[in-house]
């Protein structure tokens, strides 16, 4: 829901040039929050508001008043919800009320047809309950009929970015206050026949943990993945070490908690994703370090689901 990052640049450097000077962290945290209290905080919730108060919090995460400007960026974004995007919150309120986690289904424009497929027939093993389809490459947008939904944020759309695409939709959802987490589904996803799920046991599957999904705990996982899917030049090597075992990322689900835990710490330290390509591993990484590990359990069968599709070749830029 936040594609900022030039007008953060530009505020900054705008602030400095009035300033004279190099303006120290603290200083613009301050500034930022004065900014958005003189401009933004009694008008309608604006792209500008969210920027003013994550500007405050990269400046200064440890700032005693963190947690009222992350209660204030949570309320900025349903305000925007609320106007930019009606219906989304029905929509996720239907999921609540069926005491489930929301299904998430992540894509891309390239793939959108294929996500649309996959949705659907996720739609009738998941009891009725259609997923949202998310892609990149804004501007903001909620589309939907009877069938699916598409929720389209304003982020980069390209493999190597998805870390960021993915963290973004959480940081959405998790503000919209999601009652029963999210389950992260590929688009490839294919939907078994012949088999019933059975609703009570998909709820005792998900209250056993904050964090669950196939786990990858081995250190010799594979550093190529991306090599030839992503859009830019990207090492063929993924260069970060192993910090504890994560949910692979074809099907995992997150809890409210770990929502919130993830969210949290991605607003204050948006670093925690510089360099990642792997958002399934990052998610694993940041939970673990604020002490959510991930359960291994295989929610396919409970759904019928098939994860181990066939690998996409290169991707191009518009993927």
């Amino acid at each position: 829901m936040y594609a900022a990052d030039t007008a953060e640049r530009e505020l900054v450097a705008e602030l400095t040039s009035e300033a004279g000077r190099r303006l120290s962290s603290p200083e613009l945290h301050r500034i930022a929050l004065q900014l958005f209290l003189d401009h933004c905080a009694e008008d309608e919730p604006s792209a500008t508001g969210q920027m003013l108060l994550r500007v405050a919090m990269k400046a200064s995460p440890y700032a005693g008043n963190v947690e009222d400007i992350l209660a204030a960026s949570r309320e900025i974004t349903r305000g925007r919800i609320a106007r930019e995007l009606p219906g989304l919150a029905v929509w996720t309120a239907a999921t609540d009320a069926r005491q489930l986690p929301l299904p998430i289904v992540m894509s891309c424009e390239a793939y959108l047809d294929k996500a649309r497929e996959t949705a659907r027939a996720v739609t009738d093993r998941y009891f009725g309950v259609p997923p949202i389809v998310v892609i990149g490459g804004g501007p903001l947008g909620f589309e939907h009929d009877a069938e699916t939904a598409v929720l389209r944020l304003p982020v980069s759309d390209v493999y190597e970015d998805l870390p960021a695409k993915v963290f973004e939709t959480w940081t959405l959802f998790e503000a919209l206050g999601t009652k029963h987490g999210v389950l992260k589904i590929d688009d490839d996803t294919r939907v078994l026949p012949d088999m019933a799920a059975d609703i009570d046991e998909a709820r005792a599957v998900f209250a056993q943990a904050d964090y669950m999904g196939i786990t990858i705990a081995s250190p010799f996982h594979d550093r190529c993945w991306h090599h030839g899917k992503c859009a830019t030049p990207v090492s063929p090597f993924y260069g970060k070490p192993f910090v504890a075992p994560w949910a692979r990322g074809a099907l995992y689900f997150l809890s409210k908690g770990a929502l919130t835990a993830l969210t949290s710490h991605y607003l204050r330290f948006p670093g925690c994703l510089a360099g990642e390509l792997y958002e399934d591993k990052a998610t694993g990484d940041i939970l673990h370090g604020l002490g959510v590990s991930a359960l291994d359990y295989a929610i396919e069968p409970v759904f019928g689901f098939d994860t181990d599709a066939p690998e996409r070749e290169v991707a191009t830029a518009e993927d």
